[in-house]
């Protein structure tokens, strides 16, 4: 019985590894905060993975636990410190990215939490708004509302660009 946890955990980690750093890295803006965040992650799935009874709903259990991660994170002492230095983010260029998608990552960095929680969520992992509202203990009408200001800001921002 104590295989299957860890096989099951095994699979949930190489499938959604790369998602979870992504929420990690999107909500913190930092490439060593999110390498963190996501152990942190998986290590909160690994206690709880007893919980899951429904594989289909793996995605928005764990961008939950990804996401709470992150606002636990950004409610430490040393983030703000961080967050004070105004330093350079050292973000791992992929030469295989266009010039357009760096564009968008840097304008959803740019987004106040609250709207870039949900773009993060809607758009880069394809959850549902229900799902969203879900997640983030929100109405669904919150999440439209949140989406539609983030659309019009990501616009506003990379017009700038």
């Amino acid at each position: 019985m104590k295989n299957s946890k860890y096989e099951k955990f095994e699979r949930i980690y190489r499938e959604y590894k790369d998602i979870v750093f992504r929420i990690s890295f999107l909500y913190l803006k930092d490439y060593q905060l999110a390498e963190d965040a996501s152990q942190e992650t998986f290590i909160k799935v690994l206690k709880k993975i007893r919980s899951l009874k429904d594989m289909s709903k793996i995605k928005p259990w764990i961008s939950a636990i990804a996401v709470n991660v992150c606002k636990d994170k950004l409610k430490s002492k040393s983030r703000f410190e961080i967050l004070n230095e105004k330093s350079i983010i050292n973000e791992p260029v992929d030469n295989e990215i266009s010039d357009d998608r760096l564009t968008v990552v840097e304008a959803v960095k740019k987004l106040d939490l609250p709207f870039r929680e949900v773009v993060i969520l809607y758009y880069y992992q394809e959850l549902t708004q229900k799902e969203i509202a879900h997640v983030l203990n929100l109405t669904p009408a919150n999440v439209a509302y949140r989406l539609r200001e983030a659309k019009s800001k990501l616009r506003k921002y990379i017009k700038e660009d």
